[in-house]
């Protein structure tokens, strides 16, 4: 009697077991199937992904600023000091110091650029430094390449002085006689011979007689074809002391350089006066025409500083008269 009831209690749990077996392998399969079916299914939304912290960046190392290109200016006073420390004779700094602070130009005030040609003359070229060296003041020299090896140490002191040198040709050729290879020839060989011995690049031509040919003519075309090549102008004058008249004295050159206004009505400010290193007239005449000027107000300075303080500036090829 009592195994009989034991079975009876028996087979209740195990009915009510199998049916949670049944129940959880039911479930089993609603959850295996739900997830086969959202496989299918629209994806859910992508939760937004957490925004990236960004790298450090390195601190920004700003690249130098590029050299600016020296003015024409900063040019001019390096080229001086140059061979103001080569050729000057200076004994220190103080002497530099002192020759270089009688280049300084005010582009405000009054102007005027002798011109010397012919030269260097044993004698001559000296006295107009020695005038030159007084009082502070700049002229250019319009020289013979014949000239220069007889005379570098006038050419030494010009370039010490602040002066400029300027191509006359060779043995002063008229240069409408010459064919375009002579005319390379004949004033190529100046500017050689002053850059080989000086380094000093020459920027100036006037040519003898002041003759360059008619405008549009072969002689003129080829000239201002050889000056834009190797960044030349071409320097005529605005006006003549007439130094190398037989009937001009000293004093008549004198009074002829420091004209205000001369007989076409060109002012003194801004000219180009055109005299010769090669007789003793002129330079008993410029010994009186600087001090004169320098009293006015007047600058003397070089062609190309004149040029290049002018409105229009300094363009190889062209031919100037004066700086207006």
């Amino acid at each position: 009697m009592k195994k009989r009831k034991k079975r009876r209690i028996a087979n209740p749990l195990r009915f009510a077991v199998g049916i949670a077996l049944i129940i959880l392998i039911l479930l089993i399969c609603i959850v295996m199937i739900a997830a086969i079916a959202g496989c299918f299914d629209a994806p859910d939304p992508v939760a937004e992904a957490p925004a990236e912290t960004p790298a450090p960046t390195a601190a920004p190392t700003s690249s130098p600023s590029p050299t600016p290109e020296p003015t024409w200016e900063e040019q001019r006073l390096s080229s001086i000091e140059h061979y103001v420390r080569a050729y000057g004779n200076c004994p220190d700094e103080a002497a530099v110091s002192a020759r270089m602070a009688t280049m300084a130009i005010d582009p405000q005030q009054k102007m005027v650029a002798f011109t010397f040609d012919d030269g260097p003359r044993t004698g001559i070229t000296n006295q107009i430094l020695d005038i030159a060296e007084e009082y502070g003041v700049r002229v250019t020299f319009f020289i013979k390449g014949d000239n220069i090896a007889s005379h570098e140490e006038e050419l030494m002191r010009m370039l010490s002085l602040g002066c400029e040198i300027g191509n006359h040709t060779w043995m002063h050729t008229n240069v409408e006689e010459l064919s375009a290879s002579e005319m390379r020839d004949e004033i190529g060989k100046v500017n050689d011979a002053i850059r080989d011995r000086f380094g000093y690049p020459i920027r100036l031509f006037r040519p003898p007689y002041i003759k360059y040919g008619d405008k549009g003519s072969d002689t003129r075309n080829t000239l201002v074809s050889l000056m834009e090549e190797w960044n030349m102008a071409i320097i005529n004058h605005t006006r003549s002391t007439h130094d190398t008249y037989d009937s001009y004295n000293a004093e008549r050159i004198y009074q002829r350089g420091v004209l205000e206004t001369d007989e076409l009505g060109k002012s003194l400010d801004g000219s180009i006066i055109l005299c010769h290193d090669k007789q003793q007239k002129t330079v008993d005449a410029f010994k009186k025409i600087v001090p004169e000027l320098l009293s006015r107000g007047y600058q003397f300075v070089t062609v190309s500083e004149l040029l290049h303080y002018s409105d229009d500036g300094f363009h190889a090829g062209w031919i100037y008269s004066s700086a207006n």
